[in-house]
């Protein structure tokens, strides 16, 4: 009897080879599983740098962003606890099954959240797009078309993507698109769903692209951006643009330079980087760009990249620019004129904070400023990377009430 007993007390203990390797991939899935899920529910540490935090917060992004990356690691622990039992690891399946339902759990929550929100504002949105849609790029691009040359000779280059229908016809109105990256990185061509949806719409796109750092000085960006609109503007016969309806959208460091393009149109602070004359923009787009440069810097998220890609953006900090941080700040110029705006911004944005998006509303609201402001339940940064995820999806459907009520 005493035997029978102390057999049954070392039987969790594993056996052989095959036991003890379940045992050991089990404790470290549970490690990866409980940081990655760390890294979603607290949103922080974002920076591209080979620390494990940085990884680990990396991932959880993605795994927002990416829903086929939790269901294939759902398939992997379901698959190790079948394993576990049929070799009897018995600390393996213990340890797999609330694995098994963290993993779950992060699958299901964040997507309730975004249809009861989405259901809210009477948006209609597809689960199975979420996780098996793709956009059809079928628009033929003009790439590389230069929209001027800078005076130390640098060309400034732009793609155009058509408006769908018959243009011999009709004027189109244009969006005028700004790529994200920190403002020291990125490039063009970066959100082909969106321009493809946009060009669908019978809207003109323009993917610009802008000088950044080392080469730009801090005003450089947003004049390159005032250049490209000027440009499209003064080329409107060429491409069958309505002048009259100028509308500019962007994510992120894009987002922030198409609020601050549009808003301080005309303001002698910031000139554009060649000779075009102001443009009287029609409506801002504007998904998680930063309101507030000197708030933004403060980032309590993720403070080493904020600090990062700001003093190279800006030559500096707050203490050292205080004008110059003022001066880049959308909310620096909004009045009663500002052009009509809709924002997105993510409840669990690791880089842009949504107080950003809150600063924003706030200003807007003040100045009596006809504007939407979205709060995605659960949305990271670059939450529209997927064309066919649930938020892109929202977002899409809200910008394209928005750009007919406006245009």
């Amino acid at each position: 009897m005493k035997k029978k007993q102390q057999k049954q007390s070392t039987s969790w203990r594993p056996r052989g080879f095959i036991q003890w390797f379940l045992t050991v991939l089990t404790v470290l899935a549970l490690a990866f599983i409980g940081s990655l899920a760390y890294y979603i529910w607290n949103p922080s540490d974002f920076n591209v740098t080979l620390r494990i935090s940085n990884i680990m917060s990396l991932l959880a992004m993605l795994a927002l962003q990416m829903p086929m990356f939790l269901v294939i690691l759902t398939l992997f622990i379901i698959v190790l606890l079948l394993l576990a039992v049929w070799k009897k690891a018995l600390i393996a399946r213990a340890l797999l099954i609330p694995q098994l339902l963290l993993v779950l759990f992060l699958i299901i929550e964040p997507i309730t959240q975004t249809l009861n929100y989405a259901k809210n504002e009477n948006v209609s949105v597809s689960l199975s797009s979420h996780f098996f849609g793709k956009t059809e790029i079928t628009s033929k691009v003009t790439q590389d078309v230069v929209y001027g040359t800078t005076s130390d000779g640098v060309e400034l280059k732009l793609d155009v993507w058509p408006a769908h229908g018959d243009s011999k016809k009709s004027l189109h109105p244009a969006v005028i698109m700004l790529h994200g990256g920190g403002w020291v990185e990125g490039d063009k061509g970066g959100s082909p769903h969106w321009y493809q949806r946009l060009s669908e719409l019978g809207y003109t796109v323009f993917d610009v692209q802008y000088r950044m750092p080392p080469h730009a000085g801090w005003k450089d960006e947003v004049g390159d951006v005032k250049s490209a609109i000027g440009w499209v503007v003064e080329h409107a016969d060429t491409y069958k643009i309505d002048p009259k309806k100028i509308n500019v959208m962007g994510q992120s460091a894009g987002g922030n330079l198409a609020m601050l393009a549009a808003y301080s149109m005309g303001d002698e602070q910031l000139p554009p980087s060649t000779s075009v004359s102001p443009v009287p923009i029609n409506s801002v787009i504007n998904i998680y760009g930063p309101s507030d440069m000197t708030e933004f810097y403060k980032n309590k998220r993720s403070p080493d990249y904020a600090e990062d890609v700001l003093k190279k953006y800006i030559k500096g900090t707050p203490a050292q620019f205080p004008d110059r941080y003022k001066i880049l700040s959308p909310i620096s110029y909004i009045n009663e004129n500002t052009p009509p705006t809709i924002s997105f911004y993510g409840t669990s944005d690791r880089v842009v904070p949504d107080e950003q998006g809150e600063i924003l509303d706030r200003k807007l609201r003040e100045n009596s400023v006809s504007h939407e402001f979205y709060l995605l339940p659960g949305a990271d940064h670059v939450f529209d990377v997927k064309s066919g995820s649930l938020n892109t999806q929202f977002a899409f459907e809200k910008v394209k009430a928005f750009l007919q009520k406006h245009n």
